[in-house]
């Protein structure tokens, strides 16, 4: 007797012949939707059961409250402000020293230490630290947003740039190749995952660390109002700023660096 083996279809293969129904309830669209379901079903369920919790309807009220007075733009106008300027110098920072401690291993030996010390330092032990140093201002939540970021750079691209073939970097470094060069054509393509996965980390830790900053010491801002209503044990307002720091984030990742994403990895692959 003998048997015939019947040849197993691909992953691609079996997507392709689900029906149309079926792919966009298994979609990634459609598994996002279904946890922002979850989570506002649960948020209705711990609404009834604790009296602490408000419910949906009285932080819209809130909401809406706090769009008519004004208090939405201007308190994010400053926290956007601080916010930019500390993950913008985490980022260029935190790429050219990632880009150092890969590729020298005196640099490495030198900053590795200080820069696992940075991680372990929570963002909250920076907002003190910064209020005490600077006081009130835009200083204190601009600076706690760069300490709480740039660690996180750091890691992802030296992680990145060691990645890379050392017979490749070996290579060039015989051929004489500029380090300018080096860099701009081996290195930095090389490691553009590690870079995004980075700036997404600078995103979130920095977003934690301004609002951390403004809640203890700002003069102003989205954390500065969400304390506010803290303090007044008006948990409903509180609660109406938290909902709108989420929707922050999920904007900022979803809308921009998904974006800046598949253009990096498109100029990634360009330049191989």
């Amino acid at each position: 007797m003998t048997a015939t083996l019947t040849p197993r279809r691909s992953t691609e293969e079996l997507a392709s012949s689900r029906p149309a129904w079926q792919k966009r309830i298994t979609s990634d669209r459609a598994a996002r939707f279904t946890f922002y379901v979850a989570a506002f079903a649960l948020w209705l369920v711990l609404a009834g059961l604790f009296e602490r919790i408000p419910g949906p309807p009285s932080v819209v009220d809130r909401l809406v409250e706090e769009f008519r007075r004004g208090e939405v733009f201007g308190n994010f106008a400053d926290t956007f402000y601080r916010f930019g300027i500390g993950v913008a110098l985490s980022i260029v920072v935190g790429i050219l020293v990632g880009v150092l401690v890969g590729l020298s291993p005196m640099a490495r030996a030198f900053l590795e230490s200080p820069v696992m010390v940075a991680l372990s330092i929570p963002a909250i032990m920076w907002a003190f630290l910064t209020v005490m140093w600077f006081g009130f201002g835009h200083t204190s939540p601009i600076v706690t947003t760069f300490l709480t970021a740039v660690p996180f750079m750091i890691v992802n691209v030296a992680q990145g740039v060691l990645g890379v073939s050392r017979d490749l970097r070996d290579m060039s470094s015989s051929y004489g190749v500029p380090l300018r060069r080096r860099v701009s054509d081996l290195v930095l393509p090389a490691v553009m995952g590690y870079v995004m996965a980075g700036i997404r980390f600078v995103v979130i830790m920095g977003w934690n660390g301004v609002l951390l900053a403004e809640w203890f010491g700002g003069s102003g801002g989205a954390g500065y109002r969400a304390r506010y209503w803290y303090d007044a044990n008006q948990f409903a307002g509180f609660a109406a700023w938290v909902v709108l720091f989420v929707g922050v984030i999920i904007i900022l990742d979803q809308l921009i660096f998904e974006r800046l994403s598949r253009r990096a990895f498109r100029w990634r692959d360009a330049a191989h």
